[in-house]
């Protein structure tokens, strides 16, 4: 039986597609007849089984004592069939009764097997035929199908039983298509397609293995079989996958019946395409002897096949049968062993068979349909093989000389020569298409990926057939030459150039040394990269790395993350995790390490940091296996031998790295791993980037454990100030690296065995940690937290706690103290909250204390705590302390506008929170705010980080400070309280003795956490309490205890009842909000039975919710409340959007999806509200969160085939299309279709699948109809909707026909007099057409004329100026003339009809659109088409610029048209207008113009001066918008007559938005070049214009042209340095480094170029990162300085110009003088501004989170050290700026 025929598998063939997965997870019952048995032990245990592997195991049991009980096996395959196919059980009994079988072994032998086997399928077949029900009968059906699977006693035993087995199937396919033809519904008439297949299948099989069996026994059911097969065979409706089996099954009837070629006969004269399965039945059922003797025969079936296949190629199922067939055929005629000398006619008939084939491969290899393409290509393959078998060669010479032609595409000749060259070879493709490598590689190797793809076969199949200096003469020079173009193209080249290493190790070294091409270093890297990483061995390898030692040094530096990551593979990835690091590996680490920690992209620092675990890895290996002998030595901090591992930049450019005091006496690895925590610690400082933080704080960690693990001093490898340092980093604004901070702090600690806060006598006390736990920023409390955590670290600091003394505790004393500290801090907190929740709110908000305490007990062992009744006793204390502060706080929590101010409510604070609402705060000494002069302080931004040091008794309570305390309270108190209840031992009894909560204090917790969730509004407060209520919930689900076990039940139902209830419902619980906390309680309840592996409360919870989402209970007849519908859909919506229910909600999908859409036709706003919710959740859930932001072009896998969608959700096919007949009748009533708008949306993102009609037959056209009739909906959008969801369903073939068909209704309507022109309807069916060919892409002039004819002529009957309607009928013609290079090979009909509208005047008037302005848009654009098409470019120039933009009759919309047309026209092809916003359409016509064309009209505007003068005036009218003067300017800043001057242009940027001063900085870019610099005058002036706009809060496109104005002065900066002119300096300065430091990487880059290209020549430098551009920077300036010979004072004052401008800002004010370059080293002010300058500027929320300050002031320290060395005065004021 061929296996693409019966692709359905026996999984798939269950009773239930979408349930099988449920009935392979469920557990199994007892077969009916053993359901009441008692007395058998082996009933009684599987019955008594609880999960699937207990019954498993009990089924081995019941199998090792079968010899004991005679009955068991005969139990045993009742139960096998029984079981759904692939359950665990089913499976287990397999395995076991084939080795039974196998073995022979004890009282059980295969016959016993096989009597058993027969008689449970003689009893089934007994009792099926008893029932009523088809699925019964397709259980069994589908249950007997196992015997067929590997199981040769399950053939054997239906063999004995075929007498009754045959008769039964034939009697279940009767069965099936009787009730068939009497039933309606589309899915349930899809149920019954499947068990014909399943039926057809097993008859199938019945007839394969018995045939000769059932001929002769069954002679008159093999008849009726027959009938019933082409019965099937005939039913177009039937999927083709039964049709074909059932094709396939009366070939093998008439085989059977002798009678095999007068079916033959029959078939070649077939007429109905859907008789193609007979065919398919014939091809797979001959075998060599037959098409000895009927050859001719068979070449007739396959051209009758290829003959319908051709004519039906719009049908997919039919052409996919097809295809199938003919590959079938194909791989037949590969295997048969044909011969000239037996039969010369049956050899003739072959290869006429395979040009046969070889059309129909060629004619559909380029299918849209993915399967029958790739079936073609293997058809291809197959032939190839068959005609080389039988030396075929003038087949063989066919394919070649279509390959040499030009009528094959690009795509089509790499599929066919690929295939060829796996069959015949590479030499003879190169050989006979020598265009391979003239043509196909030269122009689209690198760029096609079909094009790689063959050349990679090619290149493989070579290496096998020639020699290696001929193959790498051919290949990898070839891929070398390529790749020296460094383009587009090197990606790809790289990919193949690795893989031919594969091929060949010994190119390698060719590549490395080869000064033939400029080959690409991540190309070199590559190679090397590739040796390493598998292991290739090559005898001279280490000298490769050894030359390429500097190549790999710039590539670490290189400016492009993907080579700077490729190097660091190359240094650290190795075959082996145990080879040594070289010395080359080591200072390479290091380097990389200084210059690229702060890399911005999250993917590149997640690769580094990979990558640097592989090395320190490998590091710690080696020290492992070099110090295993060695003790460790013991060295004093002060006396160690430091070695350290450098890299230094030098005046010349080139990196010098320089090993100090390498000694002989410890390994390299560990001055390496010395030399790197050095690093990491430097990375620490004030001022870094999150980046480099993170990284640095991971790469420590590991660091430590290294040392741990290898019994490494750290006081001998750490620097003196790591500990303080890291102590400052528990102040980080990012958790994540406060608790790496800690961690390490910890471990240091513990390794060191010292108090480290005393060693180092930091000031880390509780006083301070007290005054961050009580602060109002919530980053305090956190840091005070982590600081406690490391504080209690030691014992020995136990003793600062004033209540130490009394601690009786013996387990973790110190944490009991901290937690009994904490609680004293609490109840001070809470005393002040109850009395004044505003003064609590302010001086002490509860919930920094609370987080400290939460993240003390997460460091606790609470099943060690349990043995100590005084954690007992302060555990009880926490809980009854949080349940206080939730009753202080719930009042604001509570409220129905939680977030502080009621709507129109602008009055103070009310007097419940403890304080009269009309009176202020006032100080410590009764002062208010107002009087006591502190008004400043009280209007500051008092979460801000800067704010640390103002005391907040006078800062004024605001409702956001309340509310911020309120619901971070709740959140804390939830997560403690969850907390507990999850790990803390629970006292089940009063036998307990060890526990740390009762069962009370459960139930409290469970009443607590159910009222915060059904009364709390704060969204941040309940999500929360979710959490902590869901750890409860695991916990009860997890207990053993009965009552507290099924207490989470018990809650549910209670809940749903509340909701069930008519009345109304409880006021605790919200009905707006999406119904608050109630979602997440019922969340809570059911994803937390997941844990325990079983789902009775999500099927409870689904069936009571959609039955409450229906209107009327169809049980009792109930109307349940609208409320009562609104809290079911929120709390469906929650749980369909739970990610941890997952598949298990599927099931539920369809059932939901009814009562989403039935929700929009709801009477109220909150039952509308609620459904469109579920609605969209539900989209989620099915077709994927969203992948872009486009709607109208989804992401392919956020669509689904109809196929797929209907298979999964049956039930919504009959639903959609009664909905869908349902509103197409309300659209003709011209009534509202309330639910039209969720089914458009859903059906939109369906598309036609290429198997449609071959497993299901619900087909998507079904919906067209009714989709086109409601396209006349009389709201818009929905309008477009439909249109939509038309061209979704519509598959590309029938595309054209459909929009025929819309320009016929279209023709019809204007010549009807009868009817009125419904407006509506016409817009719809319009919609369609433009949707339509904009999906077609490229329409054939026929479809042209039709669509253009039909237009012109519908517009000439009807006269129609509708706004509306002609600029829609604009866009049709736009999209059609877009396709157009000419009109010439037009009829001149559809000429006319193209151009109708330009002699339509009504357009031009302004009337017309007043109201719809969009109209002038494409009536300007498609002007400029039709005299692109019809007249020379003076014409289009001439409608550009006459008449004027300014002129009266130009409306605005044409006006920005014009604009943007120009615009594209005159911008250089590198630039991007992703700014301006022009439209795709716009874009479109400029890119379809000719080279020639488009020279032209730029050059002729570039000169015009009608377009300078115009756009002037434009700038002075008032009336435009900033887009057009956005645009004006851009287009001036390109024309020549450019006569702004620079002051006119700073003056207009300070007049306008950031949109305008984008444009206009690019006029000032223009001035700046056109004068070759900037005069001396203006450029104190553009450098503060710079500044202005290089600011971090701009957009990055307006830094950017900063970034590119700054290149056009940069040549000055030399001459200025020369002439000391410090003001033009300072700035100058300042720019450069600030966008080096830039938060966008491409205004990095571009300011790193232009550093390079000013440096001198022989620094010798390439494109590096802009880190090291940085320090190249200052290092260059102190080259200059150095080669002046500048005195001390002018070197001093550059130095305190850097330092301001990394610490002050560009723009703070230097007490120098301006340009005479007397300035000194004295000026009064700048060291006061740079001590109270703030470093810590950019952090978390700034608007540069990436620039790093102190490192480029340390960098220049370094420098001027460097190059001033001798200069003592330079070298004091060095250490000045080091020390701030």
């Amino acid at each position: 039986m061929n296996s693409l025929n019966l692709r359905v598998s026996s999984v798939k063939t269950g009773e239930h597609v979408k349930k099988n997965a449920e009935m392979r997870a469920a557990l199994i019952t007892l077969p009916k007849h053993h359901e009441n048995c008692t007395v058998l032990s082996y009933c009684l245990e599987l019955k008594n089984s609880k999960t699937i592997p207990e019954q498993v195991a009990a089924v081995k049991n019941i199998f090792k004592n079968i010899c004991h009980d005679t009955q068991a096996l005969q139990f045993l395959s009742d139960l096998y069939f029984h079981c759904p196919l692939k359950h665990p059980v089913r499976n287990q009994i397999l395995k076991l009764l084939i080795t039974a079988a196998r073995l022979s072994t004890g009282a059980i032998d295969e016959s016993a097997i096989v009597n058993a086997l027969a008689q449970t399928l003689q009893s089934l077949v007994s009792q099926t035929k008893g029932e009523t029900e088809s699925s019964r009968w397709n259980v069994t059906i589908t249950s007997m199908t196992g015997c067929f699977e590997n199981f040769e006693c399950g053939l054997k035993a239906f063999q004995i039983c075929i007498a009754e087995l045959f008769p039964f199937l034939c009697a279940a396919v009767q069965k099936y298509l009787t009730e068939l033809s009497v039933l309606s519904s589309p899915s349930v008439r899809n149920e019954y397609y499947l068990y014909i297949h399943n039926a057809i299948r097993l008859l199938l099989c019945c007839v394969q293995e018995y045939g000769i069996t059932i001929k002769d026994a069954h002679k008159i059911t093999l008849t009726q079989l027959s009938m019933l097969c082409k019965q099937i065979v005939q039913d177009d409706e039937i999927p083709m996958d039964p049709r074909t089996n059932a094709g396939i099954l009366l070939a093998h009837n008439a085989k059977l019946n002798a009678n095999y070629e007068q079916f033959i006969q029959e078939v070649k004269l077939t007429k109905n395409p859907h008789e193609i399965t007979l065919c398919v039945g014939v091809i797979n059922t001959f075998d060599q002897h037959d098409f000895q003797q009927i050859s001719a025969d068979i070449r007739d079936i396959c051209s009758k096949t290829d003959e319908i296949a051709n004519a039906y190629s719009t049908i997919p199922n039919i052409l996919l049968c097809a295809t199938r067939a003919l590959y079938q055929l194909s791989k037949l005629i590969h295997n048969f062993d044909l011969k000239a000398q037996a039969n010369v006619a049956a050899l003739d008939d072959a290869k006429l068979i395979l040009r046969k084939l070889l059309i129909y491969a060629f004619s559909y290899l380029e299918h849209h349909m993915d399967s029958v393409r790739h079936m073609c290509r293997d058809l291809l393959r197959n032939i190839v093989a068959a005609a080389s078998k039988i030396e075929f060669e003038f087949l063989l010479q066919k394919i070649y000389d279509a390959c040499r032609s030009e009528r094959l595409s690009l795509s089509m000749k790499c599929v066919v020569l690929q295939q060829t060259a796996a069959i015949m070879g590479a030499d003879i493709i190169i050989r006979q298409c020598p265009e391979v490598f003239t043509h196909i590689f030269a122009q689209q190797l690198g760029r096609d990926f079909m094009v790689n793809n063959l050349f990679e076969a090619l290149m493989y199949v070579s290496h096998q057939e020639i020699n290696y200096e001929v193959w790498t003469n051919l290949w990898i020079k070839y891929l070398l030459y390529v790749a020296s173009a460094q383009d587009e193209r090197l990606p790809d080249i790289e990919k193949l150039i690795v893989k031919a290493v594969k091929y060949e190790p010994k190119i390698v070294q060719h590549i490395i040394e080869n000064n033939d091409f400029d080959i690409p270093i991540s190309t070199k890297l590559s190679v090397l990269w590739a040796v390493r990483k598998t292991g290739i061995k090559i005898d001279n390898f280490n000298d490769i790395m050894s030359k390429f030692s500097g190549p790999l040094l710039y590539s670490i530096l290189s400016n492009s993350d993907e080579t700077r990551i490729m190097a660091l593979r190359l240094l650290v990835e190795t075959n082996k995790t145990t080879e040594q690091l070289t010395l080359l590996e080591c200072e390479n680490l290091l380097l990389f390490l200084e210059y690229n920690a702060n890399s911005q992209s999250p993917a590149t620092r997640q690769k580094m940091l990979a990558l640097f675990n592989k090395a320190l890895m490998r590091c710690e290996l080696n020290l492992l296996k070099q110090l295993k002998d060695r003790k460790p030595a013991k060295t004093n901090s002060d006396n160690t031998k430091t070695t350290t591992i450098t890299t230094t930049t030098r005046n010349t450019g080139a990196i010098r790295k320089t090993i100090d005091g390498i000694g002989d006496d410890e390994p390299m690895q560990l001055q390496f791993l010395r030399d790197f925590i050095k690093k990491l610690v430097r990375n620490l400082f004030q001022g870094a980037n999150f980046s480099r933080r993170s990284v640095s704080l991971q790469l420590l960690e590991q660091c430590i454990q290294i040392c741990e693990n290898c019994a490494i001093s750290l006081d001998s490898i750490l620097p003196r100030n790591t500990v303080r340092t890291l102590t400052v980093m528990l102040s980080d604004s990012y958790e994540s690296n406060k608790k790496l901070a800690v961690n390490i702090l910890k471990a240091i600690e513990k390794r060191s065995n010292c108090n480290l806060i005393e060693k180092r006598k930091y000031n880390l006390n509780l006083t301070n940690i007290s005054k961050l736990l009580t602060s109002i920023r919530p980053t305090d409390s956190v840091t005070a937290a982590y600081q406690i955590e490391f504080y209690c670290n030691h014992n020995e600091r136990i003793k600062n706690f004033s209540n130490y003394e009394t601690a009786t505790t013996n387990y973790n004393t110190i944490n009991y103290v901290a937690l009994r500290w904490l609680l004293q801090q609490l109840k001070s907190g809470l005393k002040i909250a109850k009395e004044s929740l505003l003064r609590a709110a302010k001086l002490n908000p509860l919930y920094g204390i609370l987080f400290a305490i939460k993240h003390l007990l997460k460091q606790l062992d609470f099943q060690a705590l349990a043995q100590d009744i005084t954690w007992r006793i302060i555990i009880a204390e926490l809980i009854l302390l949080c349940k206080e502060l939730t009753n202080v706080v719930s009042p604001v929590v509570n409220s129905s506008s939680p977030e502080g101010h009621l709507p129109n409510d602008f009055s103070e604070l009310p007097a419940e929170y403890g304080e009269e609402a009309a009176s202020d705060i006032a100080g410590e000494g009764g002062k208010s705010e107002k009087d006591d002069g502190s008004s400043s302080e009280a209007s500051c931004k008092i979460l801000s980080a800067k704010s640390a040091n103002i005391d907040l008794k006078n800062v004024k309570t605001t409702p956001q400070m309340v509310l911020l305390c309120a619901w971070r309270t709740v959140k804390e108190v939830s997560l403690i309280l969850g907390e507990i209840v999850l790990r803390a031992p629970l006292q089940l009894s009063k036998l307990t003795e060890q526990f740390l909560i009762t069962k009370e204090q459960l139930l409290e917790i469970g009443e607590h956490f159910k009222q915060l969730l059904a009364e709390t509004k704060h969204r941040g407060a309940f999500e929360q309490a979710y959490v902590g209520f869901s750890k409860l919930c695991v916990r009860l689900w997890r207990l053993e205890v009965h009552d507290l076990s099924m207490l989470p039940m018990q809650w549910l139902r209670d809940l749903l009842a509340i909701i069930s209830k008519d009345e109304q419902l409880n006021e605790k619980i919200c009905a707006t909000r999406r119904s608050a906390g109630v979602p997440f309680m019922v969340q809570a309840l059911i994803t937390a039975e997941l844990q325990v592996g079983t789902t009775k409360a999500l099927q409870y919870c689904m069936t009571h919710l959609l039955q409450l989402c229906a209107k009327q209970d169809q049980q009792q007849h109930e109307t349940r409340s609208a409320e009562s519908r609104t809290h079911a859909m929120n709390i469906l919506r929650a749980l369909f959007r739970c990610t941890d229910l997952n598949e298990t909600v599927v099931e539920y999908v369809s059932d939901g999806v009814i009562c989403a859409i039935r929700g929009y036709d709801a009477e109220t706003w909150s039952e509308k509200n609620s459904a469109t919710l579920l609605f969209s959740a539900l989209i989620t859930r099915i077709f994927g969160v969203q992948r872009t932001r486009d709607l109208d072009n989804l992401n392919v896998r956020n669509k689904m085939t109809g196929r797929v969608f209907f298979l999964r959700y049956p039930k919504l096919y009959d639903f959609f299309l009664a909905q869908l007949q349902e509103a197409s009748e309300l659209v003709q009533k011209q009534q509202k279709a309330h639910k039209l708008h969720s089914l458009l949306l859903m059906l939109s993102r369906l598309y036609p699948s290429a198997l449609e009609g071959t497993e299901s037959n619900l087909k998507l056209t079904e919906f067209i109809p009714y989709i086109s009739n409601c396209a006349s909906c009389p709201e818009m959008r929905t309008r477009y909707l439909a249109a939509k969801a038309v061209v979704a369903l519509v598959s590309k073939d029938a595309m054209p026909a459909a929009i025929l068909r819309m320009c016929g209704e279209i023709v019809i309507s204007a010549d009807s007099k009868s009817e009125p022109l419904n407006l509506n309807v016409l817009h719809g069916q319009l919609l369609q057409i433009y949707l339509l060919l904009k999906a077609v892409h490229q329409p054939d002039a026929e479809l042209v004329g039709d669509i253009a004819n039909t237009l012109r002529v519908f517009h000439e009957k009807s006269q129609l100026r509708n706004a509306v309607i002609l600029k829609l009928m604009l866009d049709i013609f736009i999209e059609l003339l877009e396709s157009q290079s000419s009109l010439n090979n037009y009829p001149k009909e559809t000429t006319q009809s193209l151009l109708h509208f330009t002699t339509y005047k009504e357009l031009c008037n302004p009337e017309l659109s007043f109201y719809y302005p969009v109209l002038r848009r494409s009536f300007y654009l498609y002007n400029l088409h039709t005299l692109r098409l019809t007249l020379t470019f003076d014409a289009i120039l001439d409608y550009l610029l006459c008449p004027p933009l300014t002129h009266p009759t130009m409306q605005l919309e044409q006006a920005e048209v014009c604009l943007n047309i120009i615009l594209l026209l005159l911008k250089p092809e590198e630039m991007d207008v992703f700014e301006f916003e022009i439209s795709d359409e716009e874009q479109f016509f400029v890119n379809v113009l000719d080279v020639e064309m488009r020279n032209h009209l730029s050059t002729e505007l570039r000169e015009s001066k009608v377009l300078h003068v115009t756009l002037k005036e434009l700038l002075q009218k008032q009336q435009y918008y900033p887009e057009c003067i956005m645009k004006a300017y851009a287009i001036l800043s390109f024309l020549y007559n450019f006569d702004f001057t620079l002051s006119q242009l700073l003056k207009e940027s300070k007049k306008h938005t950031g949109d305008v001063k984008s444009a206009i900085a690019m006029c000032v870019e223009r001035l700046v070049d056109d004068q070759g610099g900037i005069d001396s005058k203006f450029s104190k002036s553009c450098l503060e214009y710079l500044l202005e706009i290089s600011q971090a809060w701009n957009p990055d496109c307006l830094r950017y042209k900063a970034a590119q104005i700054l290149s056009h002065i940069a040549v000055h900066f030399e001459k200025a340095l020369d002439k000391k002119k410090l003001s033009f300096c300072r700035l100058y300065i300042g720019l450069t480094l600030t966008h080096l430091m830039d938060d966008d990487f491409d205004i990095r880059d571009y300011t790193a170029e232009i550093v390079l290209n000013n440096l001198p020549e022989e620094v010798g430098m390439p494109w590096v990162v802009p880190t090291m551009v940085q320090r190249l920077f200052l290092q260059s300036i102190a080259d200059q300085l150095e080669t002046m010979r500048a005195d001390d004072n002018y070197i001093m004052d550059i130095i305190k110009i850097i330092k301001e401008t990394l610490t002050v800002g560009t723009g703070g004010s230097m007490d120098t003088n301006d340009d005479d370059g007397t300035a000194t080293s004295n000026s009064s002010n700048s060291s006061d501004t740079s001590t109270t300058s703030d470093m810590d500027i950019f952090d978390k929320n700034e608007a540069n989170v990436y620039a790093e300050p102190r490192k480029a002031l340390l960098d220049a320290i370094v420098v001027f050290e460097t190059t001033f060395k001798l200069r003592p005065r330079i070298i004091n004021c060095l250490k000045e700026a080091k020390i701030f």
